[in-house]
């Protein structure tokens, strides 16, 4: 008798087991991805650099560079890929881009001064090294924000992965296993709707 009710008990704490539900979504596939951040954290001594990337139905494109040191970022560097349908050139943007946007915007090239286009130019591609670093010095830039991976992966579990009923959530694991891609999209939402992060690389430095 006991022995048939030991053998009752394992099945049914099996079956409860199988049909519990995760805690957030992707459980599994996000745990493995990271052990394996964390086994690349301790290889390059919490030194590496990762690029997330961004864009925009309207014809734009851009990417953010993240350099990490010691578990502390260090530098960020920001560039459009592409702007209003301008594409930028290999070489970086020149004021000749900028008076191609302005083009697209149906404006003439002389509708700003120089100085103004200077300060345009500017927008397309920066850099922040450690003393510039600054949350809110390019707020209105979609550039990515000041985090590290052990920050980008808390998100993702706390945030972006959390079971919702009104969005489908999606976790990718890309990059030799770490964090590709985690962020939902809300139901019945037409246009640049997902909310987490793309990562097209992460390398040691």
């Amino acid at each position: 008798m006991n022995r048939k009710f030991i053998v009752l008990f394992l099945v049914v704490a099996a079956f409860f087991s199988a049909c519990k539900k995760e805690d957030f979504a992707y459980e599994d596939a996000f745990n493995r991805s990271y052990k394996t951040w964390l086994d690349f954290k301790a290889s390059s001594g919490d030194n590496y650099r990762y690029v997330v990337t961004g864009a925009t139905w309207a014809g734009s494109a851009w990417e953010t560079t993240i350099t990490v040191k010691s578990g502390v970022v260090m530098q960020r560097d920001f560039r459009y890929t592409r702007f209003n349908d301008v594409w930028r050139p290999e070489t970086g943007w020149t004021l000749n881009e900028v008076d191609e946007i302005l083009v697209a915007f149906e404006k003439s090239a002389h509708a700003l001064t120089e100085q103004e286009k200077d300060s345009f130019l500017v927008q397309l591609e920066w850099s922040e090294t450690e003393e510039e670093l600054d949350a809110d010095a390019h707020a209105q830039s979609p550039a990515g924000a000041l985090l590290t991976l052990d920050d980008i992966y808390d998100t993702a579990r706390t945030v972006w992965l959390e079971n919702r009923s009104d969005a489908t959530v999606s976790f990718d694991a890309k990059n030799n296993g770490m964090l590709s891609s985690a962020g939902f999209v809300p139901d019945n939402c037409a246009d640049d709707c997902f909310s987490g992060i793309h990562i097209r690389s992460i390398e040691a430095i």
